[in-house]
């Protein structure tokens, strides 16, 4: 008779908990799945994770992602082994959340280290809590951009306790990767004193938009007034700029068919920039070499040229009136 007047109670206390408790709304961006009672979830990202998300993440490199996935039910009573039979049928109920990634690009790796993971359903107040780890990898392709992924946590009715379904966005930025496509002359013809312009065509293959500024350094702009006309040009992704090479020959060039290299310098630095501190941009130099088509004879050859002709003249001077003189 008592085990029966316990049962009784125990049922009573349920229906009244229930008559109370059974249109309690869930938690925001979470979805009840049926059920008497509701099942709740949430997911957080460790502090130092949260660090780790505001910065660029590395390419080619897996960077792990600390979640914290927690589970409690609004289950007005304690859960003893008698009220655990009467609403899961089990003296031991678990609960498997399934997580998934809505929104994941191609670009990237990104897995947990447990998809699905069982948890014990907790007491009355309680939360049941277990880390997983998620791992975002980008690849080369990846845009150098913000992106947002969404993390779903799911769970399924479980006896009288309906199921629940929780969205958790995050977002990460693909570090940048500094590349470009440089098309120019293998070389350039030019004479003493005579300007000649060319096109270098750089493309921006880099997975951002980019900034790139074009500077003559060295002997191009020592000797060669050598200039660049745009000095500099924002370059979406996949695109094109056109720059404009202007060098003068020097008088002093060299011989004829002589070889000289000049150089250009280019400086790539992505735009926006990716964090509020100062990124030093990435140099690619551009070299091109440039051919004497021209004559020049250096000014001290030429000077010993005249002295040895006039010492030859004057030989010959003195040898015709050595000779005159004799005769």
């Amino acid at each position: 008779m008592f085990k029966k007047a316990l049962y009784a109670m125990v049922v009573l206390s349920l229906l009244s908990s229930v008559a109370t408790l059974a249109y309690a709304k869930p938690l925001q961006d979470e979805e009840p799945k049926g059920g008497l009672f509701h099942s709740y979830l949430s997911i957080e990202v460790s502090g130092s994770d949260i660090d780790k998300l505001s910065q660029p993440l590395p390419l080619f490199a897996a960077t792990p992602i600390q979640l914290k996935i927690s589970y409690w039910h609004d289950i007005p009573i304690n859960l003893g082994m008698m009220a655990k039979m009467l609403i899961f049928g089990t003296p031991v109920p678990q609960q498997t959340i399934h997580l998934e990634i809505e929104r994941k690009p191609d670009w990237a790796t990104i897995y947990f280290s447990e998809p699905d993971i069982i948890v014990d359903v907790p007491n009355k107040g309680e939360k049941e809590v277990k880390n997983v780890t998620l791992t975002i990898s980008p690849l080369r392709e990846a845009p150098s951009e913000p992106t947002d992924i969404t993390i779903v946590a799911t769970c399924g009715k479980l006896g009288l306790v309906g199921g629940a379904k929780y969205r958790y966005t995050i977002s990460f930025t693909p570090n940048f990767i500094a590349s470009i496509a440089v098309e120019a002359p293998a070389k350039i013809d030019i004479s003493p004193h005579q300007t000649r312009e060319v096109e270098i065509k750089v493309k921006n293959i880099c997975n951002r938009n980019v900034m790139v500024r074009a500077e003559p350094i060295g002997e191009a702009k020592e000797r060669w007034g050598a200039s660049v006309q745009p000095s500099f040009v924002e370059i979406p992704v996949d695109q094109t700029a056109v720059f404009h090479f202007s060098i003068v020959g020097p008088y002093d060039l060299g011989w004829h068919e002589e070889i000289k290299t000049l150089t250009i310098q280019l400086e790539v630095t992505p735009k926006p920039e990716l964090t509020a501190e100062q990124i030093e941009p990435y140099k690619f130099n551009v070299d091109i070499t440039v051919q004497n088509v021209g004559f020049y004879m250096p000014v001290p050859l030429l000077a010993a040229i005249i002295v040895i002709i006039a010492i030859i003249v004057a030989v010959v001077v003195i040898f015709f009136k050595v000779g005159t003189k004799r005769e």
